[in-house]
């Protein structure tokens, strides 16, 4: 992709329109101190001081949050949160950054907002502790309303699957399959951890283990591309779209059904943080292809985008149409 062709993809995003149903998470991150436990006089035992806290958002909220930092005409969340301070201030940050967050339904109960809490000692992160594992979905009437409304005046739609017990009931997929059915003009991109077989007529984007353990691998050696192809052309067969497999620092293999391309990452020296990668990567590819772009312009934009974040440590990062910008001049328009 020439630099002139980057730059008219990227100013096309500017007018696009992207919608995003998943499981919207909240990423805590705690800076422990590090000194003496105060012991409590209540209970006699240590006590273990938060020095500073921050939170961002996770899962479907850090797809939003990338799609916002490449400046994307309008982006829109459709998920469900609770009725806790964790909802509440998942739903402040997302529009803080633009994003329309009217396609979130507040479930009164049996929902915990999902919040991944990260303890850190100095630049270690401890045990994580979870909310909303054991939540129950109730919401897929009102969730589904507000996205078919919505539907028409998307240029895409991203599906992310984040969670084993998320939002993604049966019910759910059946009604997103069906309008994936019903609009197959309109891109679908799915980025699923463990449900991608459930999904169909969809863009598939996942990593290179998620496509190996569909075929019975292990996808330890996920910067060769050879042993994945089998996957991503199964994947394509059943769907009937392009498969985007990500491999690190292998780069991007792309599969459309009979053909391959194996499109390079940008060599980065360490260190470097991948945690948030995949949510930069499925972003990326959603922006270049509401935007018009090709499947191979989508690879490459991802990868242009995976390198910028992946550099931003303990956070998990997004790209701005300037940073990608600065660094395809930097490599001359490709990796």
């Amino acid at each position: 992709m020439t630099l002139a062709r980057l730059e008219e993809i990227l100013d096309r995003i500017r007018i696009s329109r992207i919608g995003i149903v998943g499981d919207f998470c909240l990423d805590a991150y705690w800076e422990i101190d590090t000194g003496e436990p105060e012991i409590s006089l209540e209970t006699g035992k240590p006590t273990h001081g938060v020095r500073s806290q921050r939170y961002a958002p996770g899962g479907a909220g850090n797809v939003a949050c990338n799609l916002a930092a490449l400046a994307t005409g309008t982006v829109r969340a459709f998920g469900v949160i609770g009725h806790d301070m964790f909802g509440r201030e998942l739903e402040t940050l997302l529009r803080q950054k633009g994003i329309d967050t009217s396609g979130l339904v507040t479930q009164e109960s049996d929902w915990e907002t999902p919040v991944y809490a990260k303890p850190y000692r100095a630049a270690t992160e401890q045990e994580r502790i979870d909310f909303g594992r054991w939540n129950t979905m109730r919401s897929e009437t009102a969730l589904c309303a507000l996205m078919r409304t919505a539907l028409p005046g998307l240029d895409a739609l991203v599906v992310n699957q984040q969670l084993m017990q998320g939002i993604h009931s049966q019910a759910m997929v059946r009604s997103l399959n069906a309008c994936a059915r019903e609009a197959p003009d309109l891109p679908f991109i799915l980025d699923a951890r463990t449900m991608s077989t459930s999904f169909t007529g969809m863009i598939t984007k996942l990593n290179a283990k998620e496509a190996a353990r569909l075929t019975g691998g292990t996808g330890e050696a996920e910067q060769s591309a050879d042993p994945l192809r089998p996957a991503a052309r199964a994947i394509s067969a059943r769907t009937g779209k392009p498969v985007f497999v990500t491999r690190g620092a292998g780069g991007i293999l792309l599969c459309d059904g009979t053909r391959y391309a194996d499109l390079p990452a940008v060599p980065l020296a360490e260190p470097v943080d991948t945690v948030g990668a995949g949510d930069t990567a499925v972003s990326a590819i959603a922006a270049c292809f509401a935007a018009g772009g090709s499947p191979v312009e989508a690879g490459e934009l991802a990868n242009l985008a995976s390198a910028i974040t992946v550099k931003k440590l303990k956070e998990t990062g997004s790209a701005t149409r300037e940073e990608i910008l600065r660094l395809a001049r930097h490599t001359g328009g490709r990796p």
